[in-house]
């Protein structure tokens, strides 16, 4: 399918990937499939296109990429809460804070979208995934984010639903999305490609 990823910028892309789950050099029950925990690029999926292998300069391209607003000012993305989900892709995620800006956002693309005719989603939308783990491995789901929290790369605060991320000698509350991503879906998650248009987004800052 195609979606369009609310990116971080380039600086806390490293910083959160150098803290994401990594697949153990051993399970104790079982072999784990090749699938589980890919390299992921840390985002938020604001809508996607299932079902369609489009490539770019095709219409589904085209209303994707038009479907982005313009003069789009970058957006804050607050970590709220670590959650195990029963998705591949939702494996072990980062529920984000629902904010207007966020839900605006989406809407805009969405309405947008919806004049083309085409269907789209965004389950759980906003999230970021941390890892995905295959249906067969979904023990490593609860034990993965367990050790996020045993390790305080991940310390939550339920009086304000809030969380952070330890990056280092960083700690991350949430992102500044920067860029737009429109990216092709289909195949091995390591071989996602985003089109060669990134949307950079203005700076608040």
């Amino acid at each position: 399918g195609l979606s369009l990823w609310l990116v971080p910028s380039a600086e806390q892309i490293g910083l959160i990937q150098s803290v994401l789950p990594k697949r153990p050099s051993q399970s104790s029950d079982h072999d784990l499939s090749p699938l589980s925990y890919p390299t992921i690029i840390p985002h938020i999926t604001l809508v996607s296109i299932p079902n369609t292998d489009s490539e770019p300069g095709t219409p589904e391209w085209d209303a994707l990429l038009d479907a982005i607003p313009t003069n789009q000012r970058s957006i804050r993305a607050d970590f709220q809460s670590l959650v195990v989900d029963d998705h591949y892709f939702r494996s072990v995620l980062i529920d984000i804070r629902r904010t207007g800006d966020l839900v605006d956002l989406q809407s805009q693309i969405v309405t947008t979208l919806g004049r083309s005719g085409l269907k789209h989603s965004a389950p759980r939308f906003p999230h970021m995934s941390l890892c995905y783990i295959t249906n067969e491995d979904a023990t490593e789901r609860e034990r993965t984010a367990q050790m996020l929290r045993n390790t305080s790369l991940v310390t939550e605060n339920q009086d304000t639903q809030s969380m952070s991320l330890r990056c280092g000698a960083v700690s991350l509350t949430g992102f500044d999305g920067e860029e737009i991503w429109a990216v092709k879906c289909e195949g091995p998650v390591e071989t996602w490609k985003a089109h060669d248009r990134k949307v950079v987004l203005f700076s608040n800052r």
